[in-house]
């Protein structure tokens, strides 16, 4: 028994997995996890699975956490992951963004319904099956929304930078969406805002709250407040 633990770890609920996930995404998409926007990051966790977001089952998960060893909570009262949570956590996105590969490239499902997907799967994926899906499709260094997969030698592009800090006027290429909110992910396809396309910003306008962007002869309209989530290059 004590064996067959170290080789599979330790055991972690659907829960605590799912709150390691949103932790991780918070931090990668650099912002500090406080409890605040650790909870808007849950309430993105598809209704599937069943998540509280209440201030007493966030703050009963969050002090089980920290008796685990997975978190650390600052002198601010940030939230972040230890070591130990930190390689969990890794384990979990890499199975979300390989599931959410393996649904698109190999059974085409819409871009919108893979978050959902991708969320079931992950919690089933063993570290065999794992594997063997990462070899079927050719070991890829990102999901479908650019989003890269740990452990896969992905390296950051040169000339990154968030769509509401784009310069107006120049050719860049889309990097990367977020994948968490449907509507908005099925926008984007609609409007052609997809990994790898080139864009033009054509103007950016926080007072107006839009950012317009044109996609070869289509304009699109998106919100300011999520442009910070979506990722631009350089050609």
């Amino acid at each position: 028994m004590a064996e067959q633990e170290k080789r599979s770890g330790p055991r972690l609920t659907q829960a605590m997995e799912n709150y390691l996930l949103s932790i991780y995404v918070v931090l990668e998409r650099g912002g500090k996890v406080s409890n605040s926007n650790l909870v808007d990051q849950l309430r993105r966790v598809p209704a599937s699975e069943n998540l509280g977001t209440s201030l007493p089952a966030v703050s009963g998960m969050l002090r089980r956490m920290e008796k685990e060893s997975l978190i650390r909570l600052g002198d601010s009262r940030d939230i972040d992951l230890t070591p130990k949570g930190r390689g969990l956590a890794e384990s979990m996105i890499r199975k979300h963004r390989l599931a959410a590969r393996m649904v698109v490239d190999l059974l085409n499902v819409p871009l919108h319904e893979v978050d959902a997907e991708a969320h079931m799967l992950e919690h089933a994926l063993s570290d065999s099956l794992e594997k063997r899906i990462q070899e079927k499709l050719g070991n890829p260094k990102t999901d479908p929304f650019g989003q890269p997969i740990p452990g896969s030698g992905y390296r950051e592009p040169k000339g990154i930078v968030t769509l509401d800090k784009a310069p107006v006027g120049v050719p860049m290429v889309v990097d990367r969406i977020p994948e968490d909110d449907a509507e908005l992910v099925a926008y984007l396809y609609e409007s052609g805002v997809l990994p790898d396309v080139q864009v033009i910003v054509a103007d950016v306008a926080p007072y107006r709250g839009v950012v317009t962007l044109k996609i070869g002869d289509e304009i699109a309209v998106l919100g300011y407040n999520v442009s910070s989530e979506i990722r631009l290059r350089e050609i």
